[in-house]
């Protein structure tokens, strides 16, 4: 996928640990047009991709904005988005892609997000607000101090649609959600983004009222990688490529495929974007990723290979 050269314009600490950036072309020519939910890669560095969700004006294309949360574990991206990049810095990042659009059919939207998981959300609240359609924001933060965009949330045009839900416990979360989820308006849809314990929990309450096909996710953190005591090796043939490798425990199936000479296109490696989803020819995958949905893991005609293993001695993928 082909790169733009873009350099930092600014780099501001906007809530405690959000770091947000705004990105310009080098050259000065206006960058690609997305939708609300889109996001982009960050290339860090050598081997260093990093996925973050667009969260400024999708109409404006002279810039785009990025806001980056500093994890703790962090691998790599976001310690080096807070340590790395100033106003100047030069970097290179794809083109938008959006696994996560606003449904063009919903008659009224349900916005709700956990800590970072704001970041698409807010674009899609901005692009609602300005087709003057239907929606409510609700917005799950530790404190005042960890939320980005307070300032346009509190006071701002966003703020007769929006409900900020500061410091809560577990149970108070749980109670919160149960509240906004039990009543699903007609021709509703719903979208959700946020850290995996709090999208576990949502989506839990949202199963009981509203159907998977009127229910959205965004996760920015995969689940807990599956024990691997179990797994065995099996094979995978490349019908494109026309070789077959053996995928060993322990071993991923992108691993295995790089291995053999065949380069992918990877970013987060956690199950969680997207971009390595693969067609599958034959065989059953073992799904362990949260990007598709639970009717494309039934269907099991695509496979993500950062993650998923195989259930069949065999897998052939359209590569």
């Amino acid at each position: 996928m082909s790169t733009i050269p873009v350099k930092v314009l600014s780099a501001a600490t906007v809530a405690e640990n959000i770091r947000l950036l705004h990105l310009a072309r080098v050259d000065g020519l206006p960058l690609p047009p997305f939708e609300p939910g889109a996001h982009i890669d960050l290339r860090l560095g050598p081997a260093l991709v990093r996925q973050y969700s667009l969260c400024g004006s999708a109409t404006d294309g002279s810039s785009y904005a990025v806001a980056v949360k500093r994890e703790p574990e962090s691998r790599g991206g976001s310690k080096a988005v807070h340590e790395q990049l100033q106003a100047g810095s030069l970097l290179e990042i794809s083109q938008p892609r959006n696994n996560f659009p606003i449904a063009a059919d919903a008659l009224h939207s349900v916005l709700i997000a956990g800590g970072i998981g704001i970041t698409p959300l807010i674009a899609m609240a901005r692009a609602l607000l300005a087709a003057d359609k239907s929606f409510e924001l609700h917005y799950f933060s530790r404190s005042p101090d960890h939320a980005a965009f307070l300032d346009e949330l509190r006071s701002g045009p966003l703020a007769m649609h929006t409900r900020l839900h500061f410091g809560l416990e577990r149970e108070a979360v749980q109670q919160a959600l149960s509240d906004i989820l039990s009543h699903r308006p007609d021709g509703g849809h719903l979208y959700m983004c946020g850290p995996r314990p709090f999208m576990d929990a949502a989506q839990a309450t949202a199963r009981l009222d509203w159907p998977d096909s009127d229910v959205h996710l965004e996760y920015f953190v995969a689940e807990p990688a599956r024990a691997s005591d179990g797994d065995v090796s099996f094979q995978v043939a490349l019908a494109r490529h026309g070789i077959t490798v053996t995928v060993e425990p322990g071993v991923t199936i992108i691993d295995a495929v790089r291995a053999a000479g065949v380069d992918l296109e990877t970013s987060c490696e956690q199950g969680v974007c997207g971009t390595c989803i693969t067609p599958v020819i034959e065989g059953t995958p073992d799904h362990r990723d949260c990007f598709l949905t639970a009717k494309e893991h039934a269907r099991g005609d695509c496979i993500a290979v950062c993650v998923s293993r195989s259930r069949t001695p065999m897998l052939v993928l359209d590569l």
